[in-house]
């Protein structure tokens, strides 16, 4: 199976050396593309200096837009699978054989890291948001008729499948919640892996309570406009 690891990156010029230094010692076989979401710090003048393969976005599109173009791209290159890691560096890269393994064996078409599996909350999550999540999460297990612990969770794996699909159809802005509520929809099998993540090497995250209240309103309106939608069926 050919993986792409995929970095959609805002404004993290500080975590990205190591990252990309990280997924070379853990995962050499894999090939990496950072996609920069109109980055105005020093991102843009390092990219070229990562060694890796890159797209920079002219303006802010939000993270959904980033990895939509990184889904693009491992599509029309002929990759089978695609990672997507946050640039903020919190997702070891030793994680990358687990998200992949459900993938290869053909059990998942999509794989999510989760950081609440077992309940426990993350230390570097703020109380506000966890009942965010929490409620997001409660929402999308009805919803789905699969249990999601982790609505907001930046660490996936897609499949063949999943691919041929997101690579047009995946959700812009703050997408996760309503990619769990798409797959479900389009009959595309979504697993939860639980996963330990790092503190935030520098820098701040860009989903605040804010924006996860925001990705909740977005979701509730999505709810009353997906019935009216039918599937996306052409997976070719």
């Amino acid at each position: 199976m050919r993986v792409l690891i995929l970095i959609p990156a805002f404004n993290e010029a500080a975590a990205l050396p190591g990252l990309v230094a990280e997924i070379r010692s853990d995962a050499p076989v894999h090939d990496i593309l950072v996609v920069d979401d109109g980055s105005d710090d020093e991102t843009r003048a390092l990219l070229p200096a990562l060694g890796v393969r890159w797209i920079r976005l002219p303006e802010r599109l939000g993270p959904g837009a980033a990895v939509r173009v990184g889904l693009r791209y491992a599509r029309q290159r002929g990759f089978d699978a695609v990672v997507r890691l946050d640039g903020d560096g919190q997702h070891p890269a030793r994680l990358l054989p687990a998200l992949i393994e459900p993938l290869m064996n053909r059990r998942a078409d999509v794989v999510i890291g989760s950081r609440f599996t077992h309940a426990r909350r993350s230390p570097s999550t703020p109380r506000g948001r966890r009942v965010v999540q929490r409620c997001l999460g409660m929402v999308l297990t009805i919803l789905t008729r699969g249990r999601v612990t982790d609505p907001t969770s930046g660490l996936w794996a897609f499949g063949p499948q999943a691919l041929a699909v997101l690579a047009e159809h995946h959700p812009s802005g703050y997408p996760e919640p309503e990619l769990r509520l798409f797959l479900s929809r389009n009959q595309l099998r979504a697993v939860e892996i639980p996963v330990t993540m790092r503190e935030r090497p520098a820098g701040q995250t860009s989903l605040t309570a804010r924006r996860t209240s925001a990705a909740m309103a977005r979701l509730i309106i999505h709810l009353l406009v997906v019935p009216l939608r039918g599937a996306v069926r052409d997976r070719t």
